[in-house]
């Protein structure tokens, strides 16, 4: 019998291999196929506003907490920014990936919709933190 630790690393590395390294086997389900594929690079090539959102926030909230009218004036217009950011954003991910999946996979049967909701999501999430792991650099081609 293995002891727990033992048990917990051998998971641990086979998570990073596999669904973190982004194996297509052993990807979760709302991460599987080649229109998925695409729409994670199209994220993955580019900055995106929804990275700095929460490190926003985090400066909006302390921001708001002082008593100086104009530190929170200040942190109310950055906050304002933030969110015509991310909504500029979504919407400039959702059509690129209409567009190029309507290229690359016209005779697909995934919902669209559904795919640029997964792009939005993605990009709201920290780079680091993507689950599967970036496959492209930033500023690649696709």
């Amino acid at each position: 019998m293995l002891p727990a630790r033992a048990i917990v690393l051998r998971i641990s590395a086979w998570l990073s291999r596999n669904v973190i390294g982004g194996a297509h086997v052993e990807l979760h389900p709302r991460d599987r196929g080649p229109e998925r594929a695409l729409v994670r690079n199209i994220v993955d090539s580019r900055r995106t506003v929804g990275t700095w959102f929460f490190g926003g926030a985090l400066i909006v909230l302390v921001g708001s907490t002082v008593r100086v009218p104009a530190v929170q004036l200040a942190s109310n217009l950055l906050w304002a920014l933030l969110a015509i950011g991310v909504v500029v954003d979504s919407i400039l991910i959702a059509r690129k990936v209409r567009r190029l999946v309507k290229e690359r996979f016209p005779k697909t049967d995934v919902r669209v919709g559904s795919l640029q909701i997964y792009g939005i999501m993605r990009a709201l999430t920290f780079r680091r933190m993507r689950v599967p792991k970036p496959q492209v650099n930033l500023g690649a081609k696709l």
